[in-house]
């Protein structure tokens, strides 16, 4: 795994179609709240289009084109994860390296550094708003 977040969409929102960066990872969506519904709240991936469920995963190479649709009165909640996509040999070691080098690239660098600091932007604005 490389990435862990919860992904939480709105009632009525859409995220337009788009593409991952890099076919080394997949990306797997495990259903937490899915409103109903469900086939009102669904992803596109290439030419299918499938919808969460509660308990359930989808996995997926998110270098496919693919979009989400949120059409119900209700958020969307999911564990989204990135995983080492399954590969030998040469290919599996060319892969770790080339992960090892993107998660140490300036870009992540920095995102690491953003969040850091939002982090403990968050933490002093809850001190503060802390009655003693």
């Amino acid at each position: 795994m490389k990435t862990a977040m919860f992904s939480i969409l709105a009632p009525g929102k859409h995220i337009p179609h788009h593409r991952g960066p890099y076919k080394g990872l997949l990306r797997h969506h495990l259903g937490l709240i899915v409103p109903e519904p469900a086939e009102a709240c669904r992803i596109r991936v290439g030419d299918e289009i499938r919808h969460w469920t509660e308990g359930a995963s989808l996995l997926f190479d998110d270098t496919y084109d693919h979009e989400v649709w949120n059409d119900t009165d209700g958020q969307r909640v999911v564990l989204f994860l990135d995983v080492v996509r399954p590969l030998t040999g040469a290919a599996r070691r060319l892969n770790t390296g080339l992960l090892w080098v993107i998660a140490h690239s300036p870009l992540v660098r920095d995102a690491r550094r953003r969040q850091a600091r939002w982090t403990a932007d968050v933490a002093a604005r809850r001190r503060t708003a802390t009655p003693a």
